[in-house]
């Protein structure tokens, strides 16, 4: 199928989008469902999942009505042409292309904006949606309601990735320009910030720190690696090429050996299981076949049947 043009933001239909009445039509609602929607009442559920790092995190979730208008909303945003530095979410850029992107930097530095999605306030989607979209208030009011659960973005919406992103489109853009003026790779993986290049200096990161906590953000789990390898949005950058943590090494061996021991019951969600670990390391494996070498020199490229 043709892949769905890209627009410029200025483009969007969602700019200078003029009327509570035209947002309905732009949604496939009447005025009274999208009012209905706004209100919010009784709309999302709030429960909590296990992480894969240990303990809980907590999910709201929106009704099903809702959250096909905010998903509708999400494709709206996501057509918008993206800067190169975004790489979630972003068709067919993805968290081993955010990766590649430092490939080849001496030095790279790393931290996340902390609770990202709590964080981003119903104020400053409203920001966007008024001084950006150039939407009149009331329009960039229940857009901004639409995307909201209690004054913030919900962890469970399709919308919330996206607009985490343009809800700081000021920041991103901001710390891109300060970037391209030194000479750094940037990349922003929703809440994963990654810098690198030949030399990046603390004095670099603090100002891009100060540029996320000036915004109303916060930052932590800062790491910093130069001249070893990398741990970059789950992808281990060494020597040029990227590899797959250890740990997903031992997850593929231990469910290959699980399945060779496993009952009829409890095939089938191995055998899922194994198939997606295996696709995730042969993505990266992928990748590597496909990134031009440095002139004068070669790298091994690691295969799946080599580990």
């Amino acid at each position: 199928m043709p892949t769905k043009r890209l627009y410029q933001l200025n483009q969007s239909p969602l700019f200078k989008l003029g009327s509570r009445s035209k947002l309905a039509k732009l949604l496939g609602m009447t005025p009274g469902a999208l009012r209905a929607l706004a209100a919010g009442d009784g709309l999302y559920k709030e429960f909590e999942v296990e992480k894969k790092s240990g303990g809980k995190r907590g999910v709201e979730n929106p009704c099903r009505p809702l959250k096909l208008a905010q998903a509708t909303l999400a494709r709206l945003l996501g057509r918008i042409q993206p800067p190169d530095f975004l790489f979630c979410p972003v068709k067919r850029r993805c968290y081993v292309t955010n990766a590649a992107a430092h490939r080849h930097s001496r030095m790279v530095q790393c931290l996340d904006i902390k609770k990202f999605f709590p964080s981003v306030s119903q104020r400053r989607v409203f920001w966007f949606f008024a001084t950006v979209m150039k939407c009149p208030r009331d329009v960039a009011g229940l857009l901004a309601q639409l995307a909201c659960y209690k004054g913030h973005l919900p962890t469970g919406s399709p919308l919330s990735p996206i607009m985490a992103y343009f809800a700081y489109y000021d920041l991103w853009a901001a710390i891109d320009a300060l970037c391209k003026a030194r000479g750094y790779t940037f990349t922003v993986y929703i809440d994963d910030v990654t810098i690198s290049g030949t030399h990046v200096p603390k004095s670099a990161i603090w100002e891009v720190q100060q540029m996320i906590h000036g915004a109303g953000l916060r930052y932590h789990k800062q790491k910093t690696f130069v001249d070893k390898p990398a741990e970059i949005t789950g992808i281990i950058l060494k020597d040029g090429q990227l590899l797959a943590p250890f740990r997903q090494h031992r997850k593929l061996k231990d469910t290959r050996a699980a399945l060779r021991a496993a009952d009829p019951v409890d095939r089938k969600a191995l055998k899922s299981r194994l198939t997606g670990v295996t696709a995730q390391i042969g993505q990266i494996e992928r990748q590597n076949l496909c990134a031009p070498q440095r002139k004068g020199g070669s790298t091994k490229i690691y295969r799946l049947s080599e580990v």
